[in-house]
């Protein structure tokens, strides 16, 4: 599939990997954080790909609201949209790993009931290693 641009978002699916990359390359304001992730979700839904990368190292940290919406309808709904668990790997700046409002958000997203459910997720700053983790998640899938 050729990538779909938002502005300046790229979004694909590549097939031989069975990976859905959104890559945020620089702070975008066209569009809301709810517009680009519907767009993946319904890319996600035409691929039924469930295995997403998040290049987000240049995006910035998400308004208070655009969490809580994540955390309390995007994520939540997932497995009702997709009909099997999504696995993300979201790729981040070492300072944007290191920060002590990400680490909170992430902990608080890890609490969540839809975790491990609806969606899955790790946070990374090698896409080498974001890559590792979304195959071993593909082949334990496999495996089951």
């Amino acid at each position: 599939m050729s990538p779909l641009f938002l502005d300046a978002i790229a979004l694909t699916h590549r097939p031989d990997l069975d990976v859905l990359f959104l890559r945020w390359p620089q702070p975008v304001y066209a569009f809301t954080v709810k517009e680009v992730y519907q767009q993946v979700l319904e890319l996600a839904k035409d691929t039924n790909a469930r295995y997403w990368l998040f290049d987000i190292r240049s995006r910035g940290p998400l308004l208070k609201e655009d969490m809580a919406w994540l955390m309390e309808s995007y994520y939540p709904t997932l497995h009702g949209q997709l009909g099997q668990i999504a696995h993300v790997a979201y790729l981040v700046s070492p300072a944007h790993a290191k920060d002590p409002e990400t680490r909170t958000s992430v902990a608080e997203m890890r609490q969540q009931p839809w975790f491990g459910q609806g969606a899955d997720f790790e946070v990374f700053t090698s896409e080498t290693e974001a890559l590792h983790w979304l195959k071993k998640c593909q082949l334990i899938e496999i495996e089951q």
